[in-house]
């Protein structure tokens, strides 16, 4: 069990995390069934069992949080948070615009930096089985980012006309997940944020996203 006071800051990341997970077996699926060749069916279909294991550590701290089953979805649901970005992705079907959009921009900004963060949050608070938890999946997350950034690179290369496609799908991503910024209320976070994204992002011709709020 973790502490009261700190259940009440963590249920909505709690809900962060577990969603997307939840969304990501789906949608990383989706993406390995549609895989135009072979060797990116294969990244997706390690990626699923990745997820797959990842969701089962969330439901655990949720668990041991001792929050109910029927409260995880609204704290999802609730204005300020991923679940408008994740919804989005459920509806792809295209292989790419999954992988760009979900590993490459997402995971790309979101992905180690945070699980890193959250990690150390959680051992200060003596949660330390959630402190394992988020550590295991950082070298995950980089596997993820990691073939994706290879997929961006290749289709950039095979047609520069793709950087275009692959700008947009940047944009339109970033747009829906302004809004875990909450309205500029947490701007340290989204700066480190697109920080982390466009160190990846920028080598390869991507150009910032204009946004404001």
């Amino acid at each position: 069990m973790v502490s009261p006071q700190y259940l009440e800051r963590a249920v909505e990341q709690f809900a962060n995390n577990y969603w997307p997970e939840e969304a990501a077996t789906r949608y990383i699926a989706t993406a390995a069934a549609n895989a135009p060749f072979e060797e990116l069916k294969k990244c997706a279909l390690f990626q699923v069992a990745d997820e797959q294991r990842h969701l089962e550590m969330d439901r655990d701290i949720f668990v041991r949080a001792g929050v109910p089953e029927r409260d995880w979805l609204p704290a999802w649901e609730q204005p300020g948070t991923t679940c408008r970005f994740f919804r989005h992705v459920l509806e792809l079907e295209d292989p790419y615009e999954i992988l760009v959009k979900a590993n490459f921009v997402a995971e790309g900004a979101a992905g180690p930096g945070t699980f890193a963060v959250l990690a150390d949050g959680a051992e200060a608070r003596g949660d330390l089985l959630t402190a394992v938890n988020h550590r295991a999946r950082v070298r995950d997350e980089t596997r993820h980012i990691s073939y994706a950034r290879s997929l961006v690179r290749a289709l950039i290369e095979d047609d520069p006309s793709n950087l275009d496609v692959i700008q947009q799908w940047q944009d339109e991503s970033l747009q829906l997940f302004k809004e875990v910024a909450k309205g500029g209320a947490r701007r340290a976070w989204w700066e480190g944020f697109l920080g982390s994204y466009y160190k990846i992002a920028t080598p390869l011709g991507l150009k910032p996203t204009p946004i404001s709020f």
